[in-house]
């Protein structure tokens, strides 16, 4: 008989956040059990017997014999794992992964290099958390802001050592965007807020703790430097802009493609740039539908169905 399935996020005790493990650990319908990182005695409970395999976001330090990796965005964008000093990923981190899950057969060769896992090991299945994207349009996600021409400005995560956040003109973006405009800033949850001042009519800065996929639907462009969310928000069908204030980052941290050729058309070195170009977006171009079906194509809204057929499959004893 198989033992019970662990769900392990890395990314807090708010299981909101862990989306890709949230959608799994909700669709999975065999024994299941849920634990954070952050949690007392998680990593003893991992080794306690109990378990067979984990379905961890991170990279895993150990394992309970099986693992899948199904990591908390899409990647496909800045270097993680071998390819950036700031991830911690050392050499022990890829016998533990008997499975990754990536969103597209493109950035199978992508993990392959930031782990040194087989390429046989990792496999295309989509984003878990991506499945609900289809059929949403402006308006579905509930906001405020819907009602509005909406830009949504989400900046990468950065790590300790790299090229510093820019400052920003909130002041002149506020003063440059109409009443039918609106600027919805949304740091990284592992950023603190951006501050934009309360006195901006047509910026608004939401908690970064908040889920990005309800301002994702409701939003009509996104805007960001080097975030994977630049993804997402394709595959909802909006289009990009590419807001590099402060040069240096893609020569610190390292792109899997071309910076920014073959992530977006739109390319914006200042703030007025970047409201000229987010104005006239309207469709995805070229550029960035194909970079869409290279890093993102099993992203079809079967990932879950997908992922839950191979955690079936290795749960079995003995079973690879």
């Amino acid at each position: 008989m198989s033992k019970p399935v662990l769900f392990v996020t890395g990314l807090g005790k708010n299981l909101d956040r862990a989306e890709n493990i949230k959608a799994l650990y909700e669709s999975y319908t065999g024994d299941k059990v849920f634990l954070t990182t952050h949690e007392k005695d998680t990593y003893k409970e991992i080794k306690s017997g109990k378990y067979d395999l984990m379905v961890i976001d991170v990279f895993p330090t150990y394992s309970p014999g099986k693992a899948i990796m199904v990591w908390h965005a899409i990647q496909g964008g800045k270097f993680i794992g071998l390819g950036d000093r700031n991830t911690y990923y050392r050499a022990y981190h890829a016998p533990l992964m008997d499975r990754i899950i990536c969103a597209g057969t493109g950035a199978v060769e992508m993990w392959h290099k930031c782990t040194m896992v087989s390429e046989s090991r990792i496999v295309p299945l989509g984003m878990p958390r991506t499945d609900r994207y289809i059929g949403k349009k402006k308006g579905d996600g509930g906001t405020p802001f819907a009602d509005k021409r909406m830009y949504l400005f989400a900046p990468t995560f950065r790590g300790w050592n790299e090229t510093r956040f820019p400052v920003i003109d909130w002041g002149y973006i506020d003063k440059e965007l109409t009443d039918d405009e609106i600027m919805v800033v949304k740091s990284h949850p592992y950023h603190v807020p951006l501050n934009v001042p309360k006195e901006c009519r047509h910026v608004v800065e939401v908690s970064q703790f908040r889920t990005s996929a309800n301002f994702l639907y409701d939003c009509d462009v996104v805007i960001t430097d080097y975030s994977s969310i630049i993804f997402d928000g394709y595959l909802l069908g909006k289009p990009a802009v590419l807001f590099e204030k402060n040069s240096g980052y893609v020569k610190t941290r390292g792109m899997y493609l071309k910076y920014p050729e073959q992530y977006c058309s739109r390319f914006a070195v200042n703030e007025h740039q970047m409201i000229q170009l987010a104005r006239t977006a309207k469709h995805l171009t070229r550029v960035e539908t194909e970079c869409m079906n290279l890093v993102a194509d099993k992203c079809d809204g079967h990932s879950c169905e997908r992922i839950n057929k191979l955690i079936n499959e290795m749960n079995k004893t003995g079973a690879y």
